[in-house]
């Protein structure tokens, strides 16, 4: 008797159970089988949260599509990809939207490694064939007759019991490299063994350096998604050392030399940090300035992101050069070279400068403390005490707060004295 998981899927938010009933009702009403696949089953049985919807459907994903958008009024058609026989729905429910990918049932076909596939629909057998593992080859039929009903036809449940990671076939690496880098990345989010064939069949892919330099060679967007997901994940030391250890550095460039860190940056206190560029960075730090360069732009990193890469080292380096140079280094001196850096840049720095206890101390103080400090009087102010217009407003300003960080309880008349004596010295300086 196949296994069903339908309790479990009932305990998921209850707007998503109710749609996965609703589109397998819809399904049946147009004599379609849907299944739902991918990661979402996978951390169901896990126990895990996530509710990405992705749907497969037997021979006609845009029927379904088309059929859901006329039955529901908050049913939308967000997106149709004829040529990859995909769709993507949105539902509003009580002012939620929940996104809802259908695709056919297909097969691909690789004419050459890392080669983009050309896709054809065909079965569900060979749809759940070209996917990466064994655990996310799971399906679940939607079928109100047989819904929760697990279809397991490459013995994904007993490898999800036993924590492993297992390609379906002894070309999956060849294919497409980039389940390199997936198999280390499940590896590590699930705490799986990588299976002993599948980690044979990896090493003969590195090995053969024929994925080498490989973000020179194909989209460099494919492998920037990887390395995304594996670099946002928590446990960065053994991700860190599984990159080397396997080989995936190859990948972005056979330069880059093995580099570990027991050093966690808290990235939790905000969803907006992105966390991968900050270990992008701590990978790159020792290529030489054009090699960095190339490997951001074959890695397709937006303008952005690579100007937060690039001030993150630079302030490191002017850091650095400031202590080899015996400089005082102090909290205006880690204001002035922080302040105008993107929370990305500022934990790089914080990242590279790990073993050096002062800097440490100094940074987290700037982002606790000194980052937040601010005058209590304004520019506006120093005009009605006679200062004229101009940059010199700036100057003085900021002079003052350099004072403020030092001497964080000054009060409005402190700022204001302060203000005197740094407009009385400029004006000596300029008469003289």
């Amino acid at each position: 008797m196949s296994e069903n998981i339908k309790d479990k899927l009932e305990k998921i938010d209850k707007e998503h159970f109710s749609l996965l009933i609703d589109i397998g009702k819809v399904a049946k009403e147009e004599n379609l089988k849907a299944y739902l696949v991918g990661g979402m089953v996978r951390d169901i049985l896990l126990r895990f949260n996530n509710l990405d919807m992705d749907i497969v459907v037997e021979a006609n994903a845009s029927k379904l599509a088309t059929a859901l958008v006329n039955k529901f009024p908050n049913c939308e058609l967000s997106a149709k990809h004829d040529r990859f026989h995909t769709a993507k729905v949105i539902f509003t429910i009580n002012g939620k939207k929940i996104p809802v990918d259908l695709a056919s049932t297909r097969e691909e076909v690789y004419e050459y490694p890392a080669a983009l596939p050309k896709v054809n629909v065909s079965d569900l057998q060979k749809d759940l064939y070209r996917r990466d593992f064994t655990i996310n080859a799971l399906a679940v039929s939607l079928l109100p007759e047989s819904f929760g009903e697990i279809v397991d036809l490459f013995n994904g449940l007993p490898d999800l019991k036993n924590k492993k990671i297992k390609i379906l076939h002894d070309l999956s690496f060849i294919d497409d490299p980039t389940r390199i880098i997936r198999a280390v990345r499940f590896g590590a989010k699930l705490g799986f063994e990588i299976e002993a064939h599948t980690k044979q069949l990896l090493d003969q892919a590195i090995d053969s350096r024929r994925f080498d330099n490989l973000i020179k060679k194909i989209r460099g967007d494919r492998v920037k998604i990887e390395i995304r997901y594996l670099f946002n994940l928590l446990n960065i030391s053994q991700v860190l050392k599984d990159f080397f250890q396997f080989g995936i550095y190859r990948m972005i460039s056979t330069k880059l030399e093995p580099c570990h860190t027991t050093t966690l940056i808290n990235t939790s206190e905000t969803n907006s940090i992105k966390q991968w560029l900050i270990y992008i960075a701590f990978i790159i730090k020792d290529l030489d300035k054009e090699t960095q360069e190339e490997t951001l732009k074959n890695l397709q990193l937006t303008g952005e992101e690579i100007k937060i890469i690039n001030n993150g080292l630079s302030a490191h380096k002017d850091l650095s050069t400031l202590i080899l140079a015996n400089k005082e280094i102090n909290s205006v001196t880690i204001y002035k070279e922080l302040k105008e850096l993107a929370m990305e840049s500022i934990l790089i720095t914080k990242l590279l400068f790990s073993s050096n206890k002062i800097l440490l101390s100094l940074i987290d103080d700037y982002i606790l403390n000194t980052s937040h400090i601010k005058l209590n009087i304004t520019g506006q102010d120093l005009i009605s005490m006679g200062i004229k217009e101009g940059k010199t407003i700036g100057r003085i300003l900021n002079k003052i707060l350099e004072v403020k960080i030092e001497r964080p309880n000054m009060s409005q008349e402190d700022e204001i004295l302060e203000a005197k004596k740094i407009s009385t010295s400029t004006t000596n300086e300029t008469e003289y």
